[in-house]
């Protein structure tokens, strides 16, 4: 499927995922599919990491299995979130990802790494910020315990925060709904004065 007829409308998601994002995500798989089959697999997939200096050769089956997958699924796995329903070891999935060195940690050079595959726009310095407050050990990388604490904690946090735009905009609705019942109720009263007179 060529970009340029391409509509990433479909897969925007409003406040979460751009058009720019998109169709930055489009362009990645469209560089990584080298035959143009509109699929990529995991010969693919080595061959972009290896051409961006990324060591990945044990995570290419971790990312992608023997799989080939199209774009919609490519969309699917790069914008997926924890759920309550994942477990440790798919949590274990995604920190292998990150340790592409295979060392048993993450280091501010995989967090590197995975930005620069993802496109992040983030500084070494903000990475190295996010290292730091992530690390409970204080030896600079993360360990399983440090990372499942993390994505644990950002679904719960994500989790609260999707509760409590719901609850707002429910209660938005509610006071708007009442605010209107007393608008109509005040125009019967007028209405009902007016025809007395």
């Amino acid at each position: 499927m060529a970009s340029s007829t391409f509509d990433p409308q479909p897969y925007c998601i409003p406040g979460e995922i751009t058009v720019h994002e998109v169709l930055d995500m489009k362009r990645a798989f469209d560089m990584i599919d080298e035959d143009n089959s509109g699929v990529i697999d995991a010969e693919e997939l080595q061959g972009a990491a290896v051409a961006l200096g990324i060591p990945m050769e044990d995570n290419i089956s971790v990312l992608l299995g023997t799989d080939k997958i199209n774009f919609d699924e490519f969309f699917k796995r790069m914008t997926a979130k924890l759920s309550p329903n994942d477990k440790v070891d798919d949590i274990m999935g995604i920190f292998e990802l990150f340790d592409n060195d295979a060392t048993g940690t993450i280091s501010f050079e995989n967090m590197q790494n995975v930005a620069r595959i993802i496109g992040a726009k983030e500084s070494p310095k903000e990475i190295q910020e996010m290292l730091s407050t992530l690390d409970t050990d204080g030896d600079n990388e993360l360990d399983p315990i440090d990372f499942y604490t993390c994505l644990v904690n950002g679904m719960r946090v994500r989790m609260e925060e999707e509760d409590r735009l719901q609850r707002q905009q429910a209660d938005s609705m509610r006071e708007h709904m009442e605010t209107m019942a007393r608008s109509s109720q005040s125009n019967r009263n007028m209405s009902a004065m007016s025809m007395g007179k």
